[in-house]
């Protein structure tokens, strides 16, 4: 990837020269998310969604801590088959809950997707129009792999996440 790019610098760059300057931007996509009204709505209504299923699964857990402590204190009080019984429980709910636990990282994962992705479509087009509005030739995602040094003159984040609010 840092190739292609590499490579696509260079062939602008050389068309550039004979037409003109090249102006390139960077671009931190996270930030832009986490500081934009859309962004921020989006992220509170995940957060939100998050914090249900944490409630659920805090709950499930304290009912294992709780049967896990009581057959603790009880065991030498009870017969081997008793005994053999309630690990057999304490097993299950243990099973039961990791498949809860993984049904809820599934869920939010599914959740996180559907929330995000109109909000990263419509930012796709603030991004394109501030670069067509702004005469950029190349605008780079910060966080890009192989991307080691930018001057932070180049960072228009804050310009798109302007242009992003007034989005409707």
């Amino acid at each position: 990837m840092v190739c292609c790019v590499a490579v696509f610098f260079f062939c602008t760059a050389s068309m550039s020269f004979a037409a003109g300057a090249v102006k390139i931007a960077t671009i931190n996509m996270q930030k832009v998310v986490r500081n934009s009204a859309a962004g921020k709505k989006a992220m509170e209504e995940l957060s939100q969604k998050f914090e249900a299923l944490k409630q659920k699964l805090k709950a499930q857990q304290d009912e294992i801590k709780a049967f896990k402590n009581d057959i603790a204190k009880k065991a030498p009080l009870m017969s081997e088959d008793a005994r053999v019984q309630k690990e057999r429980e304490l097993q299950k709910m243990l099973r039961d809950f990791k498949e809860k636990s993984d049904d809820a990282q599934f869920e939010m994962r599914q959740a996180e997707t559907k929330r995000m992705e109109p909000v990263l479509k419509k930012l796709e087009k603030v991004v394109q129009q501030v670069g067509k509005d702004g005469g950029y030739t190349l605008i780079i995602e910060e966080n890009m792999p192989g991307l080691y040094y930018f001057d932070s003159a180049v960072d228009i984040t804050d310009m798109v996440i302007k242009a992003f609010n007034k989005q409707k």
